[in-house]
């Protein structure tokens, strides 16, 4: 007699054994179907505990629209959609929406922190501590008014929920990211009491937060993605091992977004929680501590977020698309992460044309390889490369000519992933497995970011003057504090990247060769011969020198090829004529002989090491 159960033609996911025991926990066959998808410009916000942080960096990576609603003044980071930090809690993010509406305010406007006051919601938010309370709450209120934006401005809501232990005020009820006394203000067990939330709070919580969302929209329904973070508790108050507070946390958490979205059709739960704590991965996606996620993890879930919301890739309609980049930036809150100007669009046609006729395997395996990142200055300097690297070493990476963004994915790759655009079939894609150097050449310092400092550089318009696509620079005599000051907010950026190469990274040495000067003969086109005869640029090149030495110290291993000036440069303080790149006056390129001097010492230096 055959038995019948129920169990007999489930799928193989539905079995432990298929599913877990002999699955590949970096690719979980039929993880989540999803009850609808994104589109690629739909407004995506984001919010909730650290590992929220994840989901926005990698949607914004592949410039999708993640904005930022928000001031950058004084804030260490874009990693959500509004400064309001981790909300690690639903009550908090509740709180929100009522203090937008007027309807609550917390009693501790403030707290005192080392040199200054930070904001009892957000306390970590800040760069450094502001310099009065009274400030605190003019910046809050700029801060709602963001976050209302947010709000009404979003398609699709990613929260991810983190912790259902906090602390309240007890005068207000209002609950606190943090405990008083961790990132400012002082503890005082009168004024404050723990709280551990208990499913039907946190469900009813979640239930009015959407409801409230709903009515700041005027009535518009909004989608909301639901994921719980897998980032286990780092202390508990309860009187019990962190285990049991860890998993009772996380199995509340769990319950509630599960059921909330099973009930709701605008609601959809993405599994993150169990993709990292997979038993078939058997803790290797954890840091040493077990606690912290590591960045090939994220990318893991990320890849999985990508499959099941965007299962037909990322393909934009063109016309809207352009439509929307056109909006003046007041308006336009598609966000990036910052990139030196240099790295822009502008000068993709001098890559294209510089590297199109090369092949270039790329170092071979891998293993070994020199990189070499820049801009369009790349172009020329790689040229001069060649007739040193007769062992095919160096991997060469033009920016504008890859897929991928490193800089922006420094956080998930660490500097060594480089794929190229399909187009570009000349290059192959490679990986570095064994990072040793890392040449850097233009990327935002010197030459022709002098001249960006002041306003936006183009490439040739036809019919175009040269002022038409050039910023005009002050004709000063002197080096002035004002123009160093200047100079050393528009370098600040630059040395940034370069400092999180060196933090971030496993590069031994770091190498970074500046950009040239522009020809003098594109120089008069672009600047006029006022501004080139009266020898003005030479004002701007020592006041930017000046402001780079003030800060190149923030590096360590980062070594600074600059050019001979005195050598390739004529009176006037730009590139000698006979290094231009080209006859088309609006070419700011040198040519290959111009980098001899910085490529010879390049190797020079990679030998001395």
């Amino acid at each position: 007699m055959t038995l019948i159960n129920p169990y007999k033609d489930l799928k193989q996911e539905r079995f432990w054994r298929y599913g877990v025991a002999l699955s590949d926990p970096r690719n979980v066959a039929n993880i989540h179907a999803p009850k609808w998808g994104i589109a690629p410009d739909d407004t995506v916000v984001t919010m909730g505990s650290c590992f929220a942080q994840h989901i926005a960096t990698w949607l914004r990576e592949r410039d999708l629209n993640v904005p930022f609603f928000d001031t950058d003044d004084n804030i260490k980071s874009r990693n959500f959609s509004a400064n309001y930090g981790n909300i690690y809690t639903v009550r908090q993010a509740l709180q929100l929406t009522a203090e937008i509406a007027g309807l609550r305010r917390c009693s501790d406007t403030a707290w005192q922190a080392q040199d200054g006051f930070v904001d009892p919601l957000r306390p970590n938010v800040f760069v450094a501590p502001v310099a009065s309370g009274d400030a605190i709450g003019e910046l809050r209120k700029a801060h709602l008014k963001a976050v209302e934006k947010a709000f009404t401005d979003l398609d699709i809501l990613v929260f991810t929920l983190g912790l259902t232990e906090a602390w309240q005020v007890n005068a207000c009820g209002t609950v606190l990211p943090v405990a008083p006394g961790v990132a400012g203000g002082d503890f005082d067990p009168l004024k404050y009491s723990f709280v551990n939330f208990t499913y039907p709070e946190i469900r009813a919580d979640l239930e009015q937060f959407c409801t409230a969302i709903r009515e700041m929209r005027g009535g518009r329904d909004f989608k909301l993605i639901l994921t719980v973070s897998p980032v286990p508790l780092t202390a508990t108050y309860e009187e019990r091992h962190i285990l049991q507070s860890t998993t009772y946390s996380k199995a509340v958490l769990r319950a509630v977004a599960g059921d909330f979205a099973s009930e709701n059709g605008f609601a959809d739960y993405f599994p993150s929680f169990e993709i990292i704590n997979n038993p078939a991965a058997r803790s290797s996606f954890f840091e040493d501590n077990l606690r912290s996620v590591k960045s090939d993890a994220v990318e893991t879930v990320m890849t999985h977020f990508m499959t099941c919301y965007f299962p037909d890739g990322i393909v934009r309609n063109q016309d809207s698309t352009a439509a929307k980049e056109e909006l003046p930036l007041a308006n336009n809150k598609r966000a990036s992460t910052t990139v030196p100007k240099s790295m822009d669009a502008d000068c993709e046609e001098e890559m294209l044309e510089g590297f199109a006729n090369r092949q270039y395997e790329n170092g071979g395996d891998g293993k070994d390889v020199i990189v070499a990142f820049g801009d369009s200055h790349l172009t020329g300097c790689s040229q001069m490369i060649d007739q040193y690297d007769r062992q095919g070493k160096f991997a060469f990476a033009p920016i504008r000519l890859l897929a991928n963004n490193p800089h922006r994915e420094i956080n998930i790759h660490r500097f060594r992933t480089f794929v190229f655009r399909k187009e570009h079939f000349n290059f192959k894609d490679f990986f570095v497995q064994n990072p040793q150097d890392l040449v850097l050449v233009g990327v935002g310092l010197f030459g022709d970011n002098i001249i960006r400092a002041h306003g936006e550089m183009k490439p040739e318009i036809k019919g175009a003057g040269g002022s038409d696509i050039t910023p005009s620079l002050p004709c000063l005599d002197a080096v002035t504090p004002e123009l160093v000051k200047m100079y050393v907010q528009k370098i600040t950026p630059n040395l940034v990247f370069g400092m999180q190469l060196e933090k971030l990274t496993a590069y031994k040495r770091i190498f970074w060769i500046v950009s040239p000067d522009m020809p003098e003969q594109t120089a008069r086109f672009r600047l006029g011969d006022h501004f080139v005869d009266g020898g003005y640029y030479n004002v701007h090149k020592r006041a930017y020198t000046e402001a780079f030495k003030m800060l190149a110290h923030n590096l360590g291993r980062t070594k600074f090829i600059l050019h001979p000036w005195p050598d390739l440069c004529n009176e006037t303080g730009f590139t000698k004529n006979d290094f231009a790149g080209s006859d088309n006056l609006t070419n700011i390129h040198v040519n290959k002989d111009y980098y001899e001097y910085a490529v010879t010492r390049l190797m020079e230096l990679m030998k001395a090491d």
